[in-house]
């Protein structure tokens, strides 16, 4: 989207957001949530801080780094009201989609990043990998949920855990298990429940399709 794009639509991008960053408190955190939210949109392939507060007029790095990785807010409230908006939105649906979206990734200083299988690449490679849970139709499919799988060597090298900010306690989940806990939030929020549709990474696990069984959901 480009900056002549993202005006088009700055009335409506406004209602929506002003509605849904009433979560995250003061005046000043819900300004730069959406100056953040502006920038994600704009064109650009780097969404760091930097890069991103450089195409937006009037951003501030700093504020900017302050609102994404210290500023007090919860973030499940935040899902919440976005996974009811899209319920709300996408009528028809037939399916909850379990997917998987890779980021490749230069370093190894982003959260979770490994060399591991990468779909956006096809192959074994430097990438972050989040599970997510999508609200689906034959025309379109969102994510209702998302969860960063976090490989074994991000939890047993403390130092580097510690660096990143992990909350304390964080112990390793495989995607399975992401996935389900995924599944277990939609539910415990009330939204309506549809069969699973996943790839055989999750559907050759017995343990998966059983608990997919206790929570009579088909897949």
């Amino acid at each position: 989207m480009n900056s002549r794009e993202l005006q088009a639509c700055a009335d409506r991008l406004e209602e929506f957001l002003s509605k849904l960053l009433r979560q995250v408190g003061r005046s000043e955190r819900r300004h730069h949530g959406a100056l953040y939210v502006q920038g994600l949109l704009l064109d650009g392939e780097r969404k760091s801080i930097e890069p991103l507060a450089s195409r937006i007029p009037g951003a501030d790095v700093q504020a900017l780094r302050q609102f994404v990785g210290q500023s007090p807010w919860a973030v499940e409230a935040i899902q919440r009201q976005l996974a009811r908006k899209v319920v709300d939105l996408l009528s028809n649906p037939e399916v909850w989609i379990l997917d998987e979206t890779s980021f490749p990734k230069a370093g190894d200083h982003s959260v979770g990043v490994a060399r591991q299988y990468c779909g956006a690449l096809g192959k074994v490679a430097n990438c972050q990998v989040a599970v997510s849970l999508h609200w689906s139709s034959p025309q379109a499919s969102c994510p209702l949920l998302w969860r960063l799988y976090l490989p074994k060597e991000w939890l047993e090298d403390a130092g580097r855990a510690e660096e990143v900010k992990l909350p304390p306690g964080t112990v390793y989940r495989t995607k399975t298990e992401l996935a389900l806990e995924e599944i277990d939030q939609a539910l415990a929020w009330g939204l309506p429940s549809l069969p699973v549709v996943a790839d055989s990474a999750y559907g050759n696990d017995f343990s998966f399709r059983q608990a997919l069984r206790e929570r009579h959901l088909p897949y």
